[in-house]
């Protein structure tokens, strides 16, 4: 095919995750075809709709201050006849724009990683007078919302075996479904040679709390200096900068080495360097920590869309779970002295799919 075909992503950034995932099939469509696709990605609510991406824009506040009104939410839409209420409302405010962009843009194939805009995106390429193909990559990679799904795509992608049972499940044909994984940045397939010292150096934790530093980090941290840790803790305190430098200040009195981060880009050369985690159960996260055989200990997670992620960790045997931050110390305690790490690094190998992204951008370039 001739150079200069295009590629649209549609995401919303409501949260981290789905802006992460376009960057992730972005990258490892350029990793793959190097410049010969133009690639762009774009926030479809604030693009087409500024009343809409008001709403949007109350994802991070609501999630922060009332995880409990989100999950009633997530369980509320998960209904077939309530999403098509909420497409028939929405359709006025984005239709007709979400056409519009289409035809401005003129690309090739449209990529979508966002469960609210899918049907619409259908509609709208209709209206455009354009025939393109459509592909849905789900990024709820075990337990997915019925937004999601959308018999009128090309083709839609998924991490799981039981997510893609379940999308046959919610009505969507399952001949246009593929399991490959959660789709996360190339890089976090890369091997980090620190580890292969590990006898000669401190066992590495790293602790963190998504974009904004939420699970209880700080609690965690005070308890692993009462329990005198032994180790070495790499923070990652997102935006939260009062938690970043208030551990930074009082680092030098834990006992212990303590490398603390605000907001990074590093995530995978820090996971790299350490030998298991602590975090949220944000898919994005857990999937890399998986590409990157980290075992994890899962501290804090949303109700309705994380839910299945905790369940997935549990089942599957390559990380623990407790919010209680005594409790998780002593996990680590006990993980370090049984076999269940080495156990939990064999499974991770069984489950894990790092090379995802690349294999989804294999999936794009059989449409151009």
């Amino acid at each position: 095919m001739p150079a200069g075909k295009k590629i649209l992503y549609f995401f919303s950034d409501t949260g981290g995750g789905h802006r992460s995932a376009a960057a992730a099939i972005m990258r490892a469509v350029e990793q793959q075809s190097g410049e010969k696709y133009a690639q762009e990605m774009v926030d479809v609510f604030a693009a087409t709709s500024g009343f809409l991406n008001v709403f949007a824009r109350l994802y991070a506040p609501v999630i922060k201050y009332s995880p409990r009104l989100w999950g009633q939410l997530y369980y509320w839409l998960d209904d077939e006849r309530k999403l098509e209420q909420l497409e028939r409302i929405s359709r006025p405010f984005i239709l007709k724009e979400l056409a519009r962009l289409i035809k401005e843009k003129q690309p090739d194939l449209i990529v979508s990683v966002h469960p609210l805009v899918n049907h619409l995106t259908v509609k709208a390429i209709r209206e455009s007078g354009r025939r393109l193909p459509f592909i849905v990559v789900i990024t709820d990679p075990v337990t997915l919302h019925r937004a999601w799904i959308t018999p009128g795509a090309d083709q839609v992608i998924v991490a799981t075996p039981e997510a893609g049972r379940l999308a046959v499940k919610y009505g969507m044909p399952e001949k246009k479904i593929k399991v490959i994984g959660m789709p996360i940045d190339p890089k976090f397939s890369i091997k980090s040679p620190g580890k292969d010292g590990r006898a000669r150096r401190r066992f590495t934790i790293l602790l963190m709390g998504g974009g904004e530093g939420a699970g209880g980090l700080d609690e965690i941290v005070q308890e692993f200096a009462r329990r005198k840790f032994d180790g070495q803790l790499i923070i990652v305190a997102g935006r939260n900068r009062k938690l970043e430098l208030k551990l930074k200040k009082e680092a030098p009195k834990f006992g212990f080495p303590l490398r603390v981060f605000g907001f990074t880009n590093q995530v995978a050369e820090l996971m790299g360097e350490s030998d298991l985690i602590i975090t949220k159960a944000g898919p994005g996260t857990i999937a890399e920590a998986l590409a990157m055989n980290l075992p994890i200990i899962i501290t804090s997670w949303l109700p309705g869309q994380e839910e299945g992620n905790v369940e997935f960790v549990v089942r599957e045997n390559v990380g623990r779970v407790s919010k209680d931050p005594r409790r998780v110390v002593e996990l680590v305690g006990e993980l370090r002295r049984t076999s269940e790490y080495e156990e939990m690094k064999r499974n991770i190998k069984r489950v894990s799919r790092p090379g995802a992204a690349l294999d989804i951008a294999r999936e794009i370039a059989k449409y151009l």
